[in-house]
């Protein structure tokens, strides 16, 4: 699926930025959510925050996809895979993330633990900064929407 033309949603670059800014806020999110003692809606927020970084890294391609999977999938094959963009390792975690919160979402009996919950957190932010290094060196330009991870406490209780 393409994106819409630029006259409804501005230039791709500035769907991929916006993108960013919600994948921002939904790591926050998953930090309050986790010291809240909400390790469900945390790896929820993790995980949407990561395929929002995915979706900006394809808006650059003018690519959009109707799936979750289809988004994930292809963003594995092509950016992982065939162009070895990011590290192989991180197909394997998108993966992980993705059954995680499928399973914090419709399970009725599953609670991610602590350790979970936490490596999906830190995961959403390390994706967050490689993809986004990756889409401003594709834009030529610098994306001005910064994680406050030096700011940020632990994820520990």
């Amino acid at each position: 699926m393409k994106l819409p033309d630029d006259a409804d949603i501005g230039t791709r670059e500035d769907f991929a930025i916006e993108k960013f800014q919600l994948a921002r806020q939904f790591i926050k999110d998953a930090h309050a959510l986790y010291l809240a003692e909400s390790n469900n809606s945390a790896v929820n927020r993790a995980y949407y925050a990561i395929f929002r970084v995915v979706t900006a890294a394809q808006a650059l391609d003018n690519k959009r996809f109707s799936s979750h999977g289809q988004a994930m999938g292809d963003f594995n094959r092509e950016f992982i895979h065939e162009k070895e963009l990011f590290p192989a390792h991180y197909g394997a975690k998108l993966h992980k993330i993705m059954r995680l919160r499928h399973e914090s979402d419709y399970d009725d009996f599953a609670t991610p633990t602590d350790a979970k919950t936490q490596e999906a957190i830190s995961f959403a932010e390390e994706f967050f900064i490689s993809v986004k290094h990756y889409c401003e060196n594709r834009m030529g330009r610098e994306i001005d929407v910064k994680l406050d991870i030096e700011n940020e406490q632990d994820c520990g209780r």
